[in-house]
């Protein structure tokens, strides 16, 4: 009975910790996006600073890590779209049944679409292990 009451209290601990940090990134990713909706407005004096930041991002976008080219098509064009695929495309994917690949498209819906691919963790049998075997094999656009 001990040892169910501390895994009990364990499998909380982990939930509340996730709920935690999950608000946070969803408060960070809100004023994200505000700040850069609030850009433009800003006077003039803003956009030469904001062009180099969205040449330092196209800049970024366009190289690998360790600074060459990369191609875009060669690294997006043989991942499925998280937010466009239906339950047979993401049974393709191994580890991904078709229990999973409901749970995914649900909560897809319930969200409006991912903005991306870590929001699987979110998801009831999708582990970090699991999110690491499939990663490559996912994009959200």
């Amino acid at each position: 009975m001990l040892t169910l009451t501390c895994a009990l209290c364990a499998s909380l601990t982990m939930l509340l910790q996730q709920a935690v940090n999950y608000s946070a990134l969803q408060r960070e990713q809100t004023m994200q996006t505000q700040s850069t909706s609030e850009q433009p407005r800003s006077s003039q004096s803003n956009e030469p600073q904001t062009q180099r930041q969205s040449e330092q991002a196209t800049q970024t976008d366009s190289e690998g890590q360790n600074g060459h080219p990369v191609a875009p098509a060669e690294t997006e064009s043989n991942k499925l779209d998280l937010n466009a695929v239906g339950s047979e495309e993401l049974q393709t994917i191994k580890g991904i049944g078709p229990v999973t690949a409901q749970r995914i498209l649900d909560y897809r819906s319930q969200i409006g679409g991912f903005t991306n691919v870590e929001q699987l963790l979110e998801i009831k049998g999708i582990g970090a292990k699991t999110l690491d075997k499939i990663r490559e094999q996912v994009c959200v656009r």
